[in-house]
This record gives C-alpha cells, sequence and structure tokens, in this order.
C-alpha cells in the first residue's frame, strides 16, 4: 500500500505563550516536511510562538514544503497581524 503519507495537522492550543514555546519547538522539531497546523482554538499568540511559526513557515519555504494554519480564529487572525504576521495568513497550501 504505497502512496501519499497521511499530512499530521496539529491542533495549537487556546493559548500560545511561553509555556508552550518548548513543547512547540519539540514538535517542530519532529516535522520532517510539512507544517499544518489548525489555529480554531487560539485566544492568544506570545512572542515566542509567534516566532516559532515563523522559522516553521521559512524552513518550509527553504525545503519546498508546505505551511499552513487551517481554520485560524478571529483572535489569532489579530495576534499575528499585530506583531507583523500577515505574511502566515496568505500561507495557505503550498509555501
Amino acid at each position: 500500500m504505497g502512496g501519499v503519507p497521511l499530512m499530521s495537522i496539529l491542533m495549537l492550543p487556546e493559548i500560545l505563550d511561553t509555556g508552550y514555546a518548548v513543547p512547540f519547538s519539540e514538535r517542530l522539531k519532529k516535522e520532517e516536511r510539512d507544517f499544518v497546523f489548525d489555529g480554531s482554538q487560539v485566544g492568544r499568540v506570545g512572542g515566542l510562538c509567534f516566532q516559532l511559526l515563523v522559522s516553521a513557515y521559512r524552513t518550509a519555504r527553504m525545503q519546498g514544503s508546505r505551511f499552513e494554519i487551517r481554520n485560524i480564529s478571529d483572535a489569532m487572525k489579530e495576534n499575528l497581524r499585530l506583531m507583523g504576521g500577515d505574511f502566515l495568513l496568505e500561507a495557505q497550501g503550498d509555501a
């Protein structure tokens, strides 16, 4: 049974703060190719996690792989915009 492996989607928690940064970083390091997130539950994005999202975005662009945040909550959209992360909102599908 060959074929394309299933893409894993990482459900982001309500609060992306310093306390989540270390486990988030570890999870990102384990992703070998695509970065696909579900932002439907996110209420707040802190600076460290924002930097990790930017790093994942840049890694995906360098590798020619996928970066996508699905179901972005209004709060997450606003937080990313305030931090200059509009490009993360536009990165749907292939990076």
